[in-house]
């Protein structure tokens, strides 16, 4: 959302907004008002509502739009809306990886002299930016299923990069979601998906720089080594490769734009704090991105050390079983306070994670931030401290100094 207000704002237009965190960088950065306060005046000022599927449609700035006969499209329609100005669209679904894949993509395309424009769901580390307007040729995007989103677009190239139980809340069933990807694969030209990759890889060295060897059958292409961090990249990478080789892409251009490509924020960043111990920063909120996670680390030394801040209670309650199994991984657990996002607190679902693993290891559930922190200065140099989920944990680190980049 952020992404496209800026987008809208440097189209020319006029952009306020609502949000219960009025304080994200990248909107008072480029001068959006936001408040986080039902302030029906906004709404009186705008020609145009666009919302996040994080609000229902009864939300009372919704309603009061409405009876004053304001246009009101979702998040998704207005994505489509923009993308639709550019030649080809290349949109990027999946369950995990999609917004690394789609940062992947364009920083190939950008180094092959392609000026792709970009909307993504994180911020690039380089340029701390989640957009780019740049050419009309390319517009890079990540397409998010929630609420069937990705079907407002139609894409040149569609990217899969796997599909996963979740957003049971909406989907209500397995079937029902693998039955939207369907769709959306009927809106493109193209797809790449792990179904029908070409490239194969090999000789995959985990130590330092991730490097492995790309073959296309048995003929050798490239050896890469990659500036990110995560096993799991390297499957990021491959599809990536699939997807730029459909743009006629050369593949040394490729190399290039993947070997410098710098990762994005939460995405197994590594970041500076007040700890003794080394701190690693990932938005996983899903318990394959956790187990992912713990791959990726099983070569450090020290404890592993977990702060896990649950995303939507529908989400626990859905995999609570697969929480506490992957949770219980890490040497030491402790869980932050829900992040709601969209849902109205249910505390039993915290007390039956909490219990859950509390039943093979010691676990802590934290309200309030200054005594998690107190706690976690108890970790010594070559301990690792992750600080995983898709809510506001490092926001409020980082508020108070304690983590920075």
């Amino acid at each position: 959302m952020s992404a496209l207000a800026v987008i809208s704002k440097k189209s020319g237009h006029k952009v306020f907004g609502f949000d219960i965190d009025p304080n994200n960088r990248i909107l008072k950065e480029n001068g959006i008002e936001v408040c986080n306060e039902l302030n029906y005046d906004l709404v009186d000022k705008c020609d145009l509502i666009v919302y996040s599927s994080a609000f229902n449609l009864n939300f009372p700035l919704i309603e009061y739009a409405k009876t004053k006969h304001k246009k009101c499209v979702c998040r998704g329609e207005f994505l489509a809306s923009i993308a639709n100005k550019f030649e080809n669209v290349i949109a990027v679904a999946g369950s995990h990886g999609k917004s690394t894949v789609t940062a992947m993509i364009y920083n190939i395309l950008k180094v092959s002299g392609e000026e792709p424009s970009l909307h993504v769901g994180a911020f690039l580390k380089y340029n701390k930016k989640n957009f780019e307007i740049a050419g009309n040729k390319y517009f890079v995007t990540e397409a998010c299923e929630y609420y069937e989103n990705f079907l407002f677009l139609k894409s040149y190239l569609g990217v899969i990069t796997n599909i996963e139980e979740d957003h049971i809340d909406y989907f209500k069933s397995f079937e029902n979601l693998k039955r939207s990807f369907k769709k959306f694969e009927n809106n493109c030209e193209i797809i790449v998906s792990k179904t029908n990759l070409k490239y194969k890889i090999r000789n995959i060295d985990k130590l330092g720089r991730l490097c492995f060897d790309v073959f296309e059958n048995k003929k050798k292409l490239m050896r890469l080594k990659l500036n990110v961090l995560g096993i799991y990249n390297v499957k990021n990478a491959l599809i990536a490769i699939e997807a730029c080789r459909h743009l006629n892409i050369d593949l040394w251009k490729i190399k290039l734009g993947l070997e410098s490509f710098q990762g994005l924020e939460k995405r197994c960043e590594k970041v500076k704090s007040i700890f003794s111990a080394k701190v690693v920063v990932d938005y996983a909120h899903h318990p394959t991105e956790i187990k992912s996670l713990l791959q990726t680390s099983e070569f450090l030394k020290g404890k592993k050390v977990c702060v896990f801040q649950p995303h939507t209670y529908s989400r626990t309650r859905e995999f609570l079983n697969e929480f506490i199994q992957v949770l219980t991984k890490f040497d030491e657990i402790f869980l932050f306070k829900t992040f709601p996002a969209r849902e109205g607190r249910d505390p039993f679902i915290e007390e039956k994670l909490l219990a859950g693993i509390s039943k093979t290891k010691d676990c802590v559930l934290f309200f309030d931030e200054n005594a998690l922190i107190k706690k976690l200065n108890d970790f010594n140099k070559d301990d690792t401290i992750f600080i995983i989920g898709a809510g506001d944990l490092p926001e409020i680190l980082q508020s108070k100094q304690i983590i920075w980049r």
